[in-house]
């Protein structure tokens, strides 16, 4: 309860009203990350803080250890949001929020600049890259790099061609197999997580998957989230045979011309990793960010253990 903004619960997901989420999903920036469907696939046993009648509602992954509240940041989900009308309260909002938790690690999306100035926490800009689909296809191939285009290129001359994938498990059994080794942190139930997330976006009519064959195998393949006007890169893996031939370049070429007009950009999911920022940019993508806000409420000595676990 706030006796300034009003009556704020935090309701558990099987009581929420889908209904008037999905009314404010209409508005949101952030509709793919704030999608029910999307929030249950990567956040297990997930609530929300709803003001009022949903006039802003936030969800949230609530763990305890000892006598400890805290959240962290769900893996596959780049960033919250508010979602709701009530603009002008949305900082004493989030401020509400947090001080019902000991600890977390948290991101919002970089709107939220001004408002996470104001809270009592640490921040840090992270980016990702988009390029822009609100013209003619010819006027976005201009954008790619020289390198870019003479990929594509090479795979018109090697013969290999899109083929229909429809299970899931393709792309995640090609990325285990090709990158398994180079992230041993990925668990079962990370991959586990994935599959579903893919599932519940195919189930909503909102997946799309791309592969390329080369030489009777899959070279390349990706996943794509698409809601509204919003496209999503949310996952996907290229072989060294598919590298050769520019299938990567080839994938994402594909998606820009099927989409060119149809969405206002390509979210390429984003990476500081210098590598993937850079093949995203020869595209033509620029950089966008995100925050990182972290906080510690715990006392001494036992704040020690937590700065260690978010890296404060």
């Amino acid at each position: 309860m706030s006796e300034r903004l009003g009556e704020i619960k935090l309701i558990p997901r099987i009581e929420i009203l889908e209904t008037k989420w999905n009314a404010l999903l209409e508005t949101s920036d952030n509709a793919i990350f704030m999608s029910l469907w999307y929030l249950d696939a990567v956040m297990e046993n997930w609530e929300a803080f709803v003001l009022g009648d949903y006039e802003l509602v936030f969800p949230v992954s609530i763990s305890k250890k000892m006598t400890f509240n805290y959240s962290l940041q769900p893996l596959f989900l780049r960033a919250f949001s508010v979602l709701g009308t009530d603009n002008k309260n949305e900082l004493e909002f989030l401020k509400y929020i947090f001080s019902k938790l000991d600890f977390y690690q948290l991101t919002l999306t970089n709107d939220y600049l001004e408002l996470a100035e104001k809270l009592d926490c640490k921040t840090k800009s992270f980016v990702y890259q988009v390029v822009e689909l609100k013209e003619e296809y010819d006027q976005v191939l201009k954008k790619y790099s020289e390198n870019t285009k003479r990929k594509l290129k090479d795979f018109k001359k090697s013969n290999a061609a899109f083929t229909e994938i429809t299970d899931v498990r393709v792309l995640i059994d090609l990325f285990r197999k090709e990158k398994g080794t180079q992230f041993k942190h990925l668990t079962d139930e990370t991959y586990s997580r994935l599959e579903q997330l893919m599932l519940n976006a195919l189930e909503n009519k909102a997946g799309i998957i791309e592969a390329i064959s080369f030489e009777n195998e899959i070279v390349a393949i990706g996943f794509f989230i698409q809601k509204g006007k919003d496209l999503l890169y949310l996952k996907g893996i290229v072989t060294e045979k598919g590298k050769k031939i520019g299938a990567m370049q080839a994938l994402f070429d594909k998606v820009v011309q099927d989409y060119t007009l149809n969405c206002n950009c390509l979210d390429f999911g984003g990476s500081s990793d210098a590598g993937l920022a850079s093949f995203n940019k020869k595209f033509g993508a620029t950089d966008k960010n995100y925050l990182i806000l972290k906080q510690n409420n715990v006392k001494w000595p036992l704040n020690k253990l937590v700065n260690r676990k978010l890296g404060m």
